[in-house]
């Protein structure tokens, strides 16, 4: 995994943002280090500064609670992905957990203007929302819209970084070509010279 240094816009105050889903970013918050499992959202003021990158909230608030709530929503995400790759289906658990946290976004239909006519749409009230809602409602759009095949590891060596591969031919192979892509390929090369 690179430096925030390094990639400006994959990479933000040290957090990974590769996986394409806000639920995706939350599991590579815990990327393969030298020694194991590195914790990125190690803290109070971690927990408040990765939503604030994610774009779901910003750097005030209880970081106590938001790393607490973080921590466990990652928990139970990493074996809702393990089981959507496997292509099972949603435990109970996972949809009660999932509605639980949807009740705490409030909202509201509104009468929308549209080219065929008026629509109704429901607006969410993401300001009162927590920030594991708001992953909650990330991950519940992503099973109902996405597909499940898309859902990738990294496939460099060392990498855990997990994605969503978007591209029209589903051929994506690394969480990112400026590091993990470059690499492997630099290896590859390397590879074939010394065996000429």
């Amino acid at each position: 995994m690179a430096a925030a240094a390094e990639i400006s816009g994959e990479f933000r105050d040290g957090f990974p943002f590769v996986g394409g889903a806000a639920w995706l970013d939350l599991l590579n918050t815990t990327p393969a280090g030298e020694t194991g499992p590195q914790e990125l959202i190690d803290g109070p003021e971690r927990a408040l500064a990765w939503l604030k990158e994610a774009g779901l909230g910003d750097a005030a608030g209880d970081g106590k609670e938001a790393l607490a709530d973080l921590h466990t929503l990652r928990a139970e995400l990493r074996a809702v992905f393990e089981r959507l790759e496997a292509g099972e289906p949603l435990p109970d658990a996972t949809l009660a957990s999932v509605n639980r946290r949807l009740a705490g976004l409030g909202g509201h239909h509104v009468l929308q203007r549209a080219d065929s006519g008026p629509t109704l749409a429901l607006a969410l009230d993401r300001a009162g929302a927590g920030p594991a809602a708001l992953i909650a409602l990330d991950f519940a759009r992503f099973v109902c819209e996405a597909e499940p095949a898309r859902l990738k590891r990294c496939a460099a060596d060392h990498c855990t970084l997990v994605f969503y591969d978007r591209g029209r031919n589903n051929t994506r192979r690394w969480c990112t070509m400026t590091v993990c892509g470059n690499r492997d390929k630099v290896a590859r090369f390397r590879a074939r010279r010394a065996t000429r």
